[in-house]
């Protein structure tokens, strides 16, 4: 395996590739990337949050507590009425459990933290560099273009997103729109009048014609991103673009059905009214299940959204990204000259697959709690979704979320001899 460990390129320097690449250090696996943006390039406007499985791989890598001063960190998930009282309060990162809270920070601060890491450890990252296809690949190696440029690797892992040009080798399946889009914005938390001094600004407002779910962006909570989703009928490219340019339609969508909401949801809406320049649009996309996730030969793998991107109401889009990161790094640092790559990469997916489909099912419960009150109570009558709203809420119930076996499992089956 030594040609393979040492001649590893990962093509997309965002959170999943600049983390792999760290963990694969972390494993004495030297890496170089190739990132299509400019490293001036800023990501998007939006948090990301950490939820405790995610912070423990960031942990092992150092980044934790650089970022810590600069997350809000909490602990629950709080749904609230339509006059904002707590209906429901669930610890789902409770820290003497699992051993982190959940943290939130804008995306770009995290990855900016994570490419002075990259910079830091030496590793080789160059921007500008636009992985345009496969060229050829062969039981020695793959080699493809950057730039119109011919490059070669024995090990080539596209952490380059949903809409992968990697992935396009493996398969052709292209990414598929769920049918919900996200309207969201960000607000500062002082231009809002709350019910009380004390009220918990990480919730979801459930009111009659709809949802707002909230979450503070920086340590103090003093910003706040404020988002509504709802059904929209699917649009190219183009016309994505087109809505999302179009701000006074975006700010229509979000205070859709104003006058049936309560005070406290107006209040929110007259602010995001008053800053609709600053509106976004997130079409929510997922991976449709692949059947694997590396090439025939093994020399070509995936991870993170460019193999399974799962909605962001699952909130562990990042989370499993690095999931993926954190093993793929240290099955690659196990392997002996006695494994076959391939034969280790397809045990690869089958564990991580696992896990991605549990997590999509968890996503659905948070889709269900976002919907109108009208059609939140049609779901709750029907029987199949009944068996998804008895979610592992309880503390010990997410420690299959929060506390995955996966490097126990790896580590196993590493051991049998082949």
């Amino acid at each position: 395996m030594s040609s393979i460990l040492n001649d590893v390129v990962i093509i997309g320097a965002g959170l999943s590739g600049a983390v792999l690449a760290l963990a694969l250090n972390e494993n004495s696996i030297p890496c170089r990337i190739y990132e299509a943006r400019y490293e001036r390039d800023r990501a998007l406007g939006s948090g990301v949050s950490i939820a405790p499985n995610g912070c423990r791989v960031l942990d092992r890598l150092g980044i934790l507590e650089r970022i810590a001063p600069k997350s809000y960190q909490t602990e629950y998930q709080v749904i609230k009425d339509a006059a904002g009282r707590s209906i429901r309060r669930v610890n789902i990162a409770n820290p003497d459990i699992y051993g982190y809270k959940t943290y939130r920070l804008y995306r770009h601060v995290l990855l900016d933290e994570l490419r002075k890491v990259l910079n830091e450890r030496k590793i080789h990252v160059e921007y500008g560099a636009k992985f345009e296809r496969i060229v050829e690949e062969t039981a020695y190696g793959v080699t493809f273009l950057v730039n119109g440029e011919i490059k070669r690797a024995s090990l080539l892992i596209g952490a380059d997103g949903i809409h992968s040009a990697v992935r396009r080798y493996i398969s052709p399946q292209p990414p598929e729109y769920t049918g919900i889009a996200c309207v969201y914005g960000h607000l500062p938390a002082g231009s809002i009048q709350w019910p009380t001094r004390e009220f918990e600004k990480a919730c979801t407002i459930q009111d009659d014609p709809g949802v707002l779910f909230m979450g503070p962006e920086v340590a103090d909570g003093s910003e706040l991103l404020v988002g509504r989703q709802f059904a929209y009928p699917t649009l190219d490219r183009t016309g994505w673009e087109a809505l999302e340019t179009d701000k006074s339609r975006l700010c229509s969508l979000f205070c859709k059905d104003y006058e049936g909401f309560q005070q406290l949801a107006k209040s929110i809406m007259d602010q995001i009214s008053a800053r609709k320049e600053g509106l976004l649009l997130w079409p929510y996309y997922r991976m449709p299940k692949l059947e694997h996730w590396s090439s025939i030969l093994g020399h070509i793998t995936i991870i993170g959204d460019a193999a399974h991107a799962i909605p962001p109401s699952s909130g562990q889009g990042v989370n499993q990204a690095f999931e993926d990161a954190h093993t793929l790094a240290l099955l690659l640092g196990s392997l002996s000259r006695k494994t076959e790559l391939k034969e280790a990469l397809d045990f690869w997916y089958h564990l991580r697959q696992t896990r991605i489909d549990a997590v999509v099912r968890k996503a659905q419960e948070t889709d269900i709690l976002r919907l109108p009150r009208t059609e939140r109570l049609l779901l709750k009558q029907r029987p199949e979704s009944e068996s998804s709203q008895e979610s592992q809420s309880t503390d010990h119930g997410m420690k299959w979320l929060y506390m995955p076996t996966t490097d126990d499992e790896i580590t196993a089956w590493i051991r049998v001899p082949s």
